[in-house]
């Protein structure tokens, strides 16, 4: 009898203690941004599958983001992004996650809540299986006025599959992956700062709709069908004042070292200038093209340095999100702290140029020390024929540099 009531309360404390090693079920798992307190249905979702308890990969039509910072305590997870360090903080119940979300690279850090469901795919709901065509260059302007701020609109579509990007004088945005309802679209992306959704209604030959950032910002657009669009040409944005001739500045790298254009490093050299910030995803793409870049021309002569503006004008802050971006996109060049990410404040570091208006800039100077091109912006991998256009006329300029002799 005693054995008996023995086994009978062991059992009793096992079924009560809860489980305490809840792990990410491999396979496939749609999460969601939750936008909108008053209406729960209004939501950015994105795709992720889960390889392994400690690998996963978001997916953005065609980028594949890895992550391998996940980890456990009990019934939660912690899952970090690379580059930009952002993390979800979230409770696994059964095929369920709920949480919130912690972008740390801004000023006040507001969390995202979010959920997450395991086994489903598809990142919307197909309601309609007839889907209007909307592939090709649409003409974009966002906000109220007649452009207030213009840019292109770039989608290829697969029955009601579509995918995309909007190009602007500044940057794109990047990957953008949904579905197209009868005349009814919906685009969103998230890649570890970017969070991105997308509607429109197609009426009249117009799209219009609405844009959202996270949960805290909103702004409508509208599109007309134009393949021949263009913007402004980024080499005429930013340049020189009169009076200047060259380009300087002396900033801290992580180790304390001041660096500046006058060393001797950098004399009789091809220089990029890169205005960058690690909380950047356009700064980002176009990082790991210099890498490329970089690995195939220094051994002819090319040198790049990285001015960061960060959130933060703090050194300590500065070398831990330098340290992630150098490891996470393999960067060997000079990384200095330049000054915050206030574009006002990044012009007053820079007094030669006009004005800073985008991150990133690149900044092209050749052997004898004077600028031969600034790039504003930088259309990335995700807006297809104007990246490959972008890195054809770059590698031409690179190539020109460093067959000039001093």
């Amino acid at each position: 009898m005693k054995k008996t009531a023995l086994y009978i309360l062991v059992g009793m404390l096992c079924a009560c203690t809860p489980k305490t090693d809840s792990v990410l079920k491999t396979g496939n798992w749609l999460f969601a941004f939750q936008i909108d307190d008053k209406d729960p249905e209004q939501k950015i979702p994105f795709n992720v599958e889960v390889l392994n308890e400690k690998h996963l990969v978001v997916s953005n039509a065609d980028e594949q983001i890895d992550v391998q910072e996940i980890a456990y305590k009990g019934d939660s997870v912690f899952i970090k992004m690379p580059v930009f360090g952002s993390e979800f903080k979230g409770r696994i119940s059964e095929e369920k996650i709920s949480g919130e979300y912690f972008n740390y690279n801004k000023n006040k850090v507001l969390p995202i809540p979010f959920e997450a469901e395991y086994g489903i795919e598809n990142r919307f709901k197909i309601s309609n299986e007839n889907a209007l065509d909307l592939s090709g260059k649409w003409k974009v302007n966002f906000g109220e006025e007649e452009n207030d701020s213009p840019a292109i609109g770039i989608f290829e579509q697969a029955g009601n599959h579509i995918t995309g990007t909007f190009q602007t004088e500044t940057g794109d945005y990047r990957y953008l992956d949904g579905v197209v309802n009868g005349n009814t679209m919906q685009l969103s992306c998230f890649d570890g700062a970017h969070v991105f959704l997308f509607t429109a209604e197609l009426n009249d030959s117009t799209l219009n709709g609405l844009f959202y950032s996270g949960n805290t910002y909103k702004e409508k657009w509208s599109a007309t069908k134009a393949d021949g669009a263009e913007l402004a040409n980024m080499k005429t944005l930013t340049f020189l004042k009169p009076g200047y001739d060259k380009l300087s500045f002396a900033f801290p790298n992580e180790a304390g070292d001041t660096i500046s254009l006058a060393d001797e490093k950098y004399k009789g050299k091809a220089v990029i200038v890169q205005i960058f910030g690690t909380w950047c995803p356009n700064c980002m793409d176009e990082t790991r093209y210099l890498v490329e870049l970089y690995e195939k021309h220094k051994a002819e002569g090319l040198e790049i340095i990285g001015l960061d503006f960060e959130v933060k004008p703090d050194i300590d802050y500065f070398k831990q999100r330098i340290e992630r971006y150098r490891n996470d996109l393999n960067v060997s060049w000079e990384l200095v702290l330049a000054g915050t990410s206030n574009k006002k404040k990044a012009a007053e570091a820079l007094p030669m140029l006009n004005k800073i208006i985008s991150y990133p800039t690149a900044i092209f100077i050749d052997r004898k020390g004077e600028i031969r091109e600034i790039h504003t912006g930088f259309s990335g991998p995700g807006t297809g024929e104007a990246y490959e256009h972008y890195k054809t006329e770059t590698e031409a300029l690179i190539e020109t540099l460093l067959n000039e002799s001093i």
